[in-house]
Order: C-alpha cells, then sequence, then structure tokens
C-alpha cells in the first residue's frame, strides 16, 4: 500500500564518533508508527568493545560503566534487523525512516554488521531521509538538526541523544512535513522526491559549499550561514562580506565572485 498510514519504522543510533566507518555503536533506538500513530519504542545499550571517548559520552550521557556487562552488536543485530525487515503476518514490510540515516546510521550499522562477520545490509535507497527535505525546503533555518527542527514544528523532544527519543521526534517530523507539504504523501512519491533533492543539493554544495544557496521559489542568492543565513545576499551589511573575503581562503570561486559583487 502506497501510503504513511501503514508500518513506519524509525531507526536512530548513537555512537563513538562521527565518521560512520571507523565509530563504534553503543546504542540502537526505534520508533514504530502505524497509522501515524507511535506505538512504542525500541531500545538496547551496546557495548563497543572499545574506550568511549569523553567528548562523545557528552554528547550522548552513554559512558563505558552504563554499557559494562551489554551486550555486543553482534548479539543485537539479529533482533534489530528483524524489526526492520517486518514480522507482520500480512507480509507488509514496514517503511524505513533515519534522521540523517542515508548519510550517517546506514554507512554506520553497515559498518558494524560486515565487521561482525554479517552479510546482512540495509539499503540506503529503501531509508526515506527527513533531513535531505529538510535540507531543501527549511535551508533559512541557521541550524538543522533535530532539535532546532523540532523546535520549529513545536513539537517536543525529550531527552535528545537518546536514539529512541530521537526515533520518535523524527517519525513526528515526518508526519508534519508530510501535512506541510514540504514531503510528498505518499512513500513512492517521497522516495522520488528523495532522489531528485539529493541530486539537486548535492549539485549545490558542490558551486556553494555551505556558503550561499539559491531561493527555492524566487531567482535570488540567499546566505546559506551565520548570523545572516536566510538573508538575500544582496541585503547582507557589505562590510561582512568584505570580512569574510579577508578572513576565508578556501571560499568557492562562485561564492568569492558573488561576495565581491556586493561587497562594500
Amino acid at each position: 500500500m502506497d501510503s504513511f498510514d501503514g508500518p513506519i519504522l524509525v531507526f536512530d543510533t548513537e555512537s563513538t564518533g562521527v565518521d560512520p566507518t571507523e565509530a563504534r555503536i553503543v546504542e540502537l533506538g526505534a520508533a514504530h508508527f502505524e497509522g501515524r500513530e507511535f506505538q512504542g519504542p525500541r531500545r538496547a545499550l551496546i557495548n563497543p568493545g572499545v574506550p568511549i571517548p569523553p567528548e562523545s559520552s557528552e554528547i550522548h550521557g552513554i559512558t563505558d560503566d552504563r554499557v559494562m556487562g551489554k551486550p555486543d552488536f553482534a548479539a543485537v543485530a539479529p533482533r534489530f534487523l528483524e524489526h526492520l525487515q517486518g514480522s507482520r503476518s500480512d507480509g507488509v514490510a514496514p517503511i524505513l525512516v533515519g534522521y540523517n540515516a542515508v548519510a550517517y546510521d546506514v554507512p554506520l550499522i553497515n559498518t558494524e554488521l560486515a565487521r561482525h562477520g554479517m552479510v546482512d545490509a540495509i539499503d540506503a535507497n529503501n531509508v526515506l531521509d527527513p533531513i535531505v527535505f529538510v535540507r531543501w525546503s527549511l535551508r533559512h533555518l541557521r541550524r538543522r538538526n533535530l532539535v532546532s527542527v523540532c523546535a520549529h514544528f513545536g513539537l517536543t523532544l525529550d531527552l535528545a541523544h537518546s536514539a529512541a527519543a530521537d526515533a520518535k521526534a523524527t517519525g513526528e517530523i515526518l508526519f508534519a512535513m508530510i501535512d506541510s507539504g514540504s514531503i510528498p504523501d505518499t512513500p513512492c512519491a517521497a522516495f522520488a522526491e528523495q532522489d531528485r533533492l539529493r541530486a539537486m543539493l548535492e549539485r549545490e554544495w558542490d558551486e556553494y559549499a555551505y556558503w550561499l544557496y539559491k531561493d527555492r521559489e524566487e531567482d535570488v542568492l540567499r546566505m546559506g550561514a551565520g548570523a545572516h543565513c536566510g538573508t538575500p545576499l544582496q541585503d547582507v551589511d557589505p562590510g561582512y562580506l568584505e570580512f569574510l573575503l579577508g578572513k576565508v581562503a578556501d571560499l568557492p570561486e562562485a561564492v568569492r565572485a558573488h561576495f565581491e559583487r556586493y561587497a562594500g
């Protein structure tokens, strides 16, 4: 059924670092939705087999003491994969969703699976990632992390950086973006739009990095970072642009040309 009213599984991870090819998972979390109603969380702490860096613990609150005696990834993974694949009697697999999952959580999980000799892998093309739509339709937000996007939609995120809580919040963001028209209201159309937007965002990044972006409706360039994020370039203080031109040596060529045009 091409509908978001069916089973949806939102997943999230907490880990030892920011590089998905090197980090180890310390928490797996998931949130089940059916008929857009939250059905409950799933959460497992995992012993990564390596020390958890203090800077990572500061973010998610998971320390070496908390994972002492917990199962390793190999023990938890089979049950987690069952949730991803679905076990309903009607044979309908859930729609998979994750915030920044295509770039981070999917390669992180797949790396862990390979590290433990498991042949299973998650296909990133089968994961709907709200951050792609956020980066397009909410590009003007200075911050586009889960906390900031929840605040934008008036959603409550308790226990941020708890994998289960983040997964539940991601599901609520998904429905809010569907209702606002930022995400198509059928999964088939949403996945197609995600592919289209990813390609457009990649081209935009290649040209402007995070410094500039084109307004999604008007033929206007806007600042993409800093205190002036979302402001039309022509309205930015010329002195600020002059400052950036002198301070940032690695500005993309196109960005430098546009800054020079409007600098004082």
